[in-house]
């Protein structure tokens, strides 16, 4: 220290002038001797950067401001308060996680301590502080303990532009002294303590991080939006039941929203027969994700009073004309009932949908033959249904022309075809569910490889094995 300051004589500067001098400077003055040691920081430099003092280094965030050389190695750092506060803004808008915009906020805070004190679940209060360890935590309260500390609820409630608060009452300040609150968002407010520099620089940071404190809010609502109303959307689990063995694969076209046109469900009932269902709704993306949700959602009602597959499509078919659909749904419908002997008893009904295949136990594929007219647009529609027998270890295979249509990597124009899924369906022979359709999958996506492809979803249904 010494040393430096004896530098500081040498090269003909006098820090204690040089302090009395940049005190009344607008911009924030940190002098640096040749070792890049701080020795002068006068006040704002201290408000803007808390953890400037002499003694110190430099910062890196003080670095980017104005360098000027002083002569023999000594250099001065100037940072306007504007400056300071776009570089604020501009760090701000980086993180999109509410969590981290509130650390950053109380991170880059224009004092040596600051609080953010926002209105969290259920009525409570969410307090954001340093940590004597340099992070940020979260305490949560009831409201009432804002009214613990004098002139506070006045600030929240934006009944004055600024208080000074004396006494802290109950609050999780993890601080002493005299802190001054600022309004932040609707109910929030900003509380530094430790030299603040002048309250209208911290009513114009505290405007900065309002804007953003309120965009990583309505960001997180939008996707908690998203994420309810995908729930409803996508495939709910397969169930267990007794004599069957089922699996599936869903891949919709965008990955982004991980939602797409393709469905499938199954309903068990209570007698052990169940009804099951996989369609696809012409389009991919966000509408068709809707249509298919409101197919899905008609099915699950319709299926209360009627079971009998080509019965069950004439019924979906009006209701859907009816509600006013514009996008038409091709789809299979049946039923199953485990066969006392072992086995399964399929009954089938399609709508417009490619016809599902039946891997034999000797490794055979079987076409079912069951044909009708696309669901949700035609008044008139025909509709068959045929039924199925499964043995033991038997396989049912529904699919999305997602497969049938999928473009091969490195030639666009030919498709993967029935042909490849049939040859494919075929080297499943005695696999189990799970295993069909993993395989059909990377089967696939293998032919696929990087390229985009269109809603891709299977269901397979397949008779248990008999136990040895």
């Amino acid at each position: 220290m010494a040393q430096g300051y004896r530098q500081g004589a040498d090269t003909g500067l006098d820090l204690d002038a040089w302090r009395r001098v940049v005190d009344g400077f607008h911009e924030a003055v940190v002098v640096l001797d040749p070792e890049g040691v701080v020795r002068v920081a006068n006040s704002l430099a201290s408000v803007l950067f808390p953890q400037v003092m002499a003694g110190s280094t430099l910062p890196g965030d003080v670095a980017g401001g104005r360098r000027q050389e002083l002569g023999g190695g000594w250099v001065a750092w100037y940072r306007g308060v504007d400056d300071h506060l776009d570089e604020a803004a501009r760090r701000l808008a980086s993180p999109t996680e509410r969590a981290d915009v509130l650390r950053t906020v109380v991170e880059l805070a224009p004092a040596e301590h600051a609080v953010v004190v926002l209105p969290g679940a259920r009525g409570r209060l969410e307090w954001w502080r340093r940590t004597p360890a340099g992070g940020v935590a979260v305490a949560r309260t009831t409201r009432q303990v804002a009214g613990t500390a004098p002139g506070f609820t006045a600030v929240l409630e934006r009944v004055v532009e600024h208080a000074e608060l004396t006494e802290l009452g109950d609050g999780p300040w993890g601080a002493s002294g005299v802190g001054v609150a600022v309004p932040l968002t609707d109910g929030g407010a900003l509380v530094c303590f430790g030299g603040t520099w002048s309250v209208d620089l911290l009513k114009r940071y505290a405007a900065r991080a309002a804007a953003a404190v309120e965009s990583s809010t309505r960001l997180a609502e939008q996707r908690r939006t998203v994420e309810a109303l995908r729930a409803n959307l996508l495939p709910t689990p397969l169930p267990d039941m007794p004599g069957v063995r089922l699996a599936g694969v869903y891949e919709p076209a965008h990955r982004g929203v991980l939602i797409g046109g393709d469905f499938y469900d199954v309903h068990p009932r209570e007698d052990g027969s169940a009804a099951f269902v996989l369609g696809d709704v012409a389009g991919n993306g966000l509408e068709a994700a809707a249509h298919s949700g409101r197919v899905r959602q008609s099915l699950h009602a319709l299926l209360v009073v009627e079971q009998r597959p080509a019965q069950l499509l004439h019924l979906l078919n009006a209701a859907l004309r009816a509600a006013g659909s514009r996008l038409f749904t091709t789809l299979v419908v049946g039923t199953m009932l485990p066969v006392q002997a072992g086995g399964l008893r399929l009954t089938l009904a399609a709508g417009g949908h490619p016809a599902p295949l039946v891997l034999r136990a000797d490794g055979r594929v079987d076409e079912v033959a069951v044909h009708g007219g696309i669901v949700g647009v035609l008044p008139e529609v025909r509709f068959n249904q045929t039924t199925v027998t499964l043995a033991p270890g038997e396989t049912l295979l529904l699919y999305s022309d997602g497969l049938t249509e999928a473009r091969k990597h490195d030639d666009r124009q030919e498709l993967f075809g029935d042909v490849r899924l049939k040859a494919a369906l075929a080297d499943c022979a005695g696999l189990s569910a799970n295993a069909v359709s993993d395989h059909l999958r990377r089967v696939v996506f293998d032919w696929l490889g990087p390229a985009e492809h269109d809603d891709l979803t299977l269901l397979v249904v397949q008779a248990a094995p008999r136990t040895a």
